[in-house]
């Protein structure tokens, strides 16, 4: 079994420094940490994992949650419950986790919560990305300290991080547009509705998706309006009824995203006599009772469950074990 001691004496560095590296420590100049992982992972090393574990007790690890919050953003509830469940247990493992919830978008508000965030000097973070700028100059600056971050549920381009933990979006639109043909026997005409316009990357690389699996797969199955989407916002559904009224012959709805989730009812209010298959995205509380109750037909769950606990795993096995995500 190769050893610390051994490994220190092949980088030509002290055991103090390779036992750094081990417990993901700081102080280790970059190059000469990367040769010691080299070492590491051409010599077979593998460091105890029980010692590991103590380390990280005695180190007192701190890692930040960031979310979006609030009446309008119900679907995150269910990863924010998943995230408060992977907290209680890593608090067993000495790690501590802070949960900053995002009521606000305005530039004073955020950057003030931000702030915050950094303040606390976490050594891994796990966050909703959002693309505005004190986000943005926030991911920059940790970077700039090498702080690993987690994306979940959009995976965002503008900054470097570690990994995505969420749902293939492109798929999800092909998923639906699948579940659309067998609720329509194969034919007919499928309404696209959303609470957000096309600048949504959710919404776009759904949209992707479900209209290259028609176009593949189900031809027979066709876009109403040719696929421009009825854009609502708040609970003003009257694009909803406007969409409806322009096609008698619409025989599915695609809800791409739905706010807070009460444009279900109304689509199946405002189709009351009519043989219309509603598809939606999520799986939330209400949405069960939608789905026994013949409110909705089908819809793609994104596994928020997922959503919440594996970054905060991810990050935990980085940090204590060096393990980083494939």
């Amino acid at each position: 079994m190769v050893t610390i001691k051994e490994i220190a004496k092949m980088a030509g560095v002290s055991r103090g420094t390779v036992d750094r590296v081990v417990n993901g420590r700081p102080g280790v100049n970059p190059e000469t940490e990367k040769r010691i992982r080299t070492l590491m992972e051409d010599m077979g090393f593998r460091p105890n994992a029980a010692g590991q574990m103590l380390a990280a007790r005695k180190r007192k690890l701190r890692l930040a949650f960031l979310i979006v919050h609030g009446p309008e953003h119900v679907f995150f509830l269910d990863i924010l419950h998943a995230a408060r469940d992977k907290a209680a247990e890593l608090r067993e493992l000495g790690v501590t986790v802070d949960f900053y919830l995002i009521r606000q978008f305005d530039r004073a508000y955020l950057e003030r919560v931000l702030q915050e965030v950094e303040a606390s000097e976490p050594d891994g973070v796990a966050a909703l990305p959002l693309r505005i700028k004190p986000f943005l100059e926030f991911m920059e600056r940790l970077n700039a300290r090498k702080t690993p971050t987690v994306f979940f549920n959009i995976d965002e381009d503008f900054a470097d991080h570690l990994c995505y933990v969420g749902c293939d979006y492109v798929q999800s639109g092909r998923v639906a547009a699948g579940l659309c043909a067998l609720c329509t026997g194969e034919e007919g005409e499928v309404g696209v509705v959303t609470c957000d316009g096309p600048n949504s990357p959710s919404f776009t690389a759904r949209m992707g998706g479900f209209t290259q699996e028609l176009h593949d797969r189900h031809p027979g199955v066709t876009l109403a309006d040719g696929g421009i989407p009825a854009v609502f916002h708040g609970d003003n559904y009257d694009p909803l009824d406007e969409l409806l009224e322009r096609n008698p012959l619409m025989t599915a709805l695609y809800i791409v995203n739905l706010g807070d989730f009460n444009i279900c009812r109304a689509a199946r209010k405002a189709a009351e006599g009519r043989d219309l298959a509603i598809i939606t995205n999520d799986l939330i509380p209400a949405q069960r009772e939608m789905l026994r109750d013949g409110i909705i037909s089908a819809t793609v769950s994104q596994q928020p469950d997922v959503q919440g606990a594996l970054p905060l795993q991810i990050l935990y096995d980085l940090l204590v074990f060096g393990t980083a995500p494939q």
